[in-house]
């Protein structure tokens, strides 16, 4: 074999492994490309997962934070979360020197029902006076269920006095008319105690104290008292 030959030879294997390098490191660039898209497409799902768990979890805790603050018949504020409402609109009002008023609401009649139609109809009368009462308050207010069938409403940034009685004659209307349970309509009446800071109390306490003993005092005449 000439030296020409030879060299020819040599130089084609040198080129075959050339070729056989460049593609085996082509396939293992392959092999690491597909790996790396497999693994980052892992980590995004593992984030879009995470994402939507914390999401789950955040609308959670906001949902229990709402319900831990909210009567569950009467979808109301609880008692503990009208104390907390009380006590704010309180500090507001001394900073600002303006009034609030709270309303302590009876339901008269209320326990013939619950006799005679069972603890169901009486629930559902509950509701229904929750909705009216949401119903006739403005974004500021506030409405509780105290217990059983009592209600608190509180009124913030009051101008004069006027304004209360008035809103006041028209709850009891609203509180009057009838209550529609499955197959029959039920009335009731609803005895009203005013307490006003700061001319009643001035404290949450003293106004819920104060509108509860005006209440009582309504209640043999069925009317509104005015402390």
């Amino acid at each position: 074999m000439s030296d020409e030959s030879e060299h020819a030879e040599n130089s084609n294997l040198a080129d075959m492994i050339f070729q056989l390098n460049y593609h085996a490191q082509s396939a293992e660039l392959v092999h690491l490309r597909c790996e790396f898209i497999l693994q980052r497409t892992l980590w995004e799902k593992k984030q879009h997962k995470l994402r939507l768990t914390n999401q789950q979890l955040s609308l959670a805790l906001q949902q229990a934070n709402v319900n831990s603050q909210v009567d569950p018949l009467t979808q109301t504020l609880n008692r503990c979360a009208m104390q907390e409402r009380i006590g704010y609109a309180l500090s507001v009002a001394k900073r600002q020197k303006s009034q609030i008023a709270l309303l302590f609401i009876d339901l008269n009649n209320f326990k013939p029902v619950n006799d005679q139609y069972g603890h169901e109809a009486g629930d559902r009368v509950l509701q229904q006076v929750g909705e009216r009462l949401k119903a006739a308050v403005r974004d500021s207010d506030a409405v509780s269920r105290h217990g059983g069938d009592e209600f608190l409403l509180l009124l913030t940034d009051l101008k004069n006095y006027a304004d209360i009685s008035a809103f006041i004659d028209k709850l009891q209307c609203l509180l009057a008319e009838p209550y529609q349970l499955t197959n029959i309509h039920v009335w009731l009446s609803a005895s009203i105690g005013i307490s006003v800071f700061p001319r009643d109390a001035t404290t949450t306490t003293g106004l819920i104290g104060f509108a509860d003993a005006a209440m009582y005092r309504a209640k043999p005449q069925s009317k509104i008292r005015h402390g």
